[in-house]
């Protein structure tokens, strides 16, 4: 009687722990948070070292890195998703040793995914473009509670990585005859295939720009992959038009 009176005590306490959520097996939460609202709950952060090479020959750029976060707020994973070589493992390196304030979902903390972009800038040079995520909007593909990047924005270096097509622009023959020469700078947004599907017009002649949008509209690119799932991206692409003799 008594075996069976702390059988049925086991099952009711079991059966109650189930009805109010509490399993000891259930798999640890994860969201995916913006680089905007974790830079908020950021309480330890540390500076990269520049590599004495990358200073030596100048170089200076973003490194994006796409990061997981504990429960505790301890940085458990750094990954890379684009970046010069002889900056990104310093980048690495660097926020690797980052704490966070445990992010509550709910009122309790969960693991985190964000991206992280750490800048690197010499003195005395104009700072280099910063590769920004455009605003958060859910993913079609996300999972339940999950937001997703559906574009992120990169400098026109690591596009032109991608780049796999390009058409040249041809030089109107106005342009030539009135010896104009220049630069167009345009905004390209790429879809998550590659295509080049809006080219805005940022600074150029005007003789000089309908040549240069109409060729770049041609381009096509690999797909850009964050956390392995292709994302549209937007960019900045700039055309020189150069008379070869005077």
């Amino acid at each position: 009687m008594r075996a069976r009176a702390v059988a049925l005590v086991a099952l009711l306490a079991t059966t109650l722990g189930g009805a109010a959520g509490i399993s000891q097996d259930a798999p640890a939460q994860r969201v995916r948070v913006s680089d905007d609202v974790m830079r908020g709950v950021l309480v330890k952060k540390v500076a990269p070292i520049y590599p004495p090479l990358a200073r030596q020959a100048r170089i200076q750029g973003t490194v994006f890195l796409d990061v997981l976060i504990d429960k505790s707020g301890n940085v458990v994973r750094v990954q890379l998703v684009s970046g010069h070589p002889m900056l990104s493992p310093a980048a690495m390196d660097a926020v690797r040793q980052w704490k966070y304030q445990p992010y509550l979902l709910n009122g309790e903390a969960v693991e985190v995914e964000t991206t992280v972009q750490v800048i690197f800038k010499l003195e005395g040079e104009p700072a280099p473009l910063t590769p920004q995520l455009v605003p958060l909007t859910p993913a079609e593909d996300a999972p339940p509670g999950v937001v997703a990047p559906r574009r992120i924005r990169v400098s026109g270096g690591v596009a032109q990585t991608l780049l796999c097509t390009k058409v040249n622009a041809q030089y109107p023959p106005e342009a030539v005859e009135q010896r104009i020469e220049g630069v167009v700078l345009l905004k390209v947004n790429i879809d998550k295939d590659g295509n080049v599907y809006i080219v805005q017009l940022i600074s150029g002649h005007p003789l000089l720009a309908p040549a240069a949008i109409e060729a770049v509209r041609q381009w096509k690119y690999k797909p850009y992959l964050l956390n392995g799932v292709p994302v549209e991206v937007e960019t900045q692409v700039q055309i020189s038009f150069t008379l070869t003799s005077r």
